[in-house]
């Protein structure tokens, strides 16, 4: 499945289950861009994005509203609250913004963690 940008906004869009600040639309498939290349600079070497399909649409979609509201950063977004998966978010306040941004991030990389390099951590043997 080849993925478009405007696949990651209509999946962004779904997650929100709500309507956006007139011209929050355009701000949230501005990031969808770059919500993709993120996740795809940290996929393995042996992995695309098409061989993720679905899966890869929806950890961008949702790495794509954490940028949208870091981008917009507070009550101009729109964003009340949310709801991905098994996360749902109230937000009411600039911390609470920047706490469901976080943990949509981090729901993104968990989603896709088995397909991603690894993070700097590794066990190493040791002779002797």
């Amino acid at each position: 499945m080849a993925y478009t940008n405007n696949d990651i906004k209509e999946k962004a869009l779904t997650l929100l289950g709500s309507s956006l600040r007139p011209g929050g639309e355009e701000v949230l498939g501005a990031v969808c861009e770059a919500a993709a290349m993120e996740i795809k600079a940290k996929l393995r070497d042996n992995v695309s994005p098409d061989d993720l399909g679905e899966l890869f649409v929806t950890a961008a979609g949702m790495l794509a509203i954490a940028m949208y509201m870091e981008f917009s950063d507070g009550a101009e977004s729109g964003i009340k609250s949310f709801s991905a998966g098994n996360l749902s978010a109230s937000i009411s306040s600039s911390e609470g913004i920047k706490a469901s941004a976080a943990s949509l991030r981090e729901t993104a990389e968990k989603l896709l963690s088995a397909y991603l390099k690894d993070s700097g951590f590794c066990f190493m043997g040791v002779d002797g």
